[in-house]
C-alpha cells in the first residue's frame, strides 16, 4: 500500500467521526447525562486528531498523483486548499472537545454554552469536510486511468499498485 491507500482509508474519519459526536452530543444534552457529553467530546477529540493523519497522507498521496499525467493539478489544488480550511476547522473542534471534557471534570459553568457552540461548529466543519471529500473524489481514480490507458478497467488496490510500477 501506498500514501493514495493510506488518505483514501483515513479521509472518511473525521467525517464519521464529527457526525457521531455531534449526534452523541444532542443526545447527551436531550438526556442531561455528563458521562454521554464526555463521549461526545472525545468523538470531538478523535475528528481533530485523525484529521492530522488525513492531511498527512494526502501530501504524501499527492507526490504520487501529481506524476500521472491524467490527473488535473487544478483538481488537486482546490482540494489541497479546502483541506487547509477542513483541517483547521477541524482542528479547533477538537480543541473544543478538550475544552468541553476539561469543563465537564471540572464542573465549570457554561458547558451548555460551549455544547450549543461546538454544534454550531461542528455543522460547519461538516460542510467544509464533506466539500473537500467531494473536492477529492473529481480527482481520477485509478481504476478510470488504467482503463483511459489500456482501455479495460482493473478493480480494487491493484489498480493504484500499478502505478507504483
Amino acid at each position: 500500500m501506498n500514501a493514495a491507500h493510506y488518505h483514501l482509508l483515513l479521509n472518511h474519519m473525521p467525517i464519521w467521526a464529527t457526525i457521531f459526536a455531534m449526534a452523541i452530543l444532542l443526545w447527551g444534552i436531550y438526556s442531561k447525562n455528563n458521562a454521554i457529553k464526555k463521549l461526545a467530546m472525545v468523538g470531538f477529540i478523535l475528528a481533530g486528531v485523525s484529521v492530522l493523519a488525513v492531511v498527512q497522507s494526502g501530501e504524501e498521496a499527492e507526490d504520487i498523483v501529481e506524476e500521472i499525467a491524467v490527473i488535473s493539478h487544478d483538481d488537486i489544488e482546490a482540494h489541497e486548499d479546502s483541506a487547509d480550511i477542513s483541517k483547521w476547522l477541524t482542528i479547533m473542534l477538537g480543541i473544543g472537545g478538550v475544552a468541553g471534557l476539561v469543563m465537564l471534570n471540572i464542573g465549570a459553568r457554561g458547558t451548555r454554552g460551549l455544547f450549543w457552540s461546538l454544534l454550531l461548529l461542528g455543522l460547519i466543519t461538516l460542510a467544509s469536510l464533506s466539500y473537500t471529500g467531494y473536492l477529492g473524489g473529481q480527482i481520477r481514480h485509478a481504476e478510470e486511468i488504467n482503463a483511459s490507458s489500456t482501455g479495460e478497467a482493473t478493480d480494487g488496490p491493484d489498480a493504484l499498485l500499478q502505478l507504483e510500477e
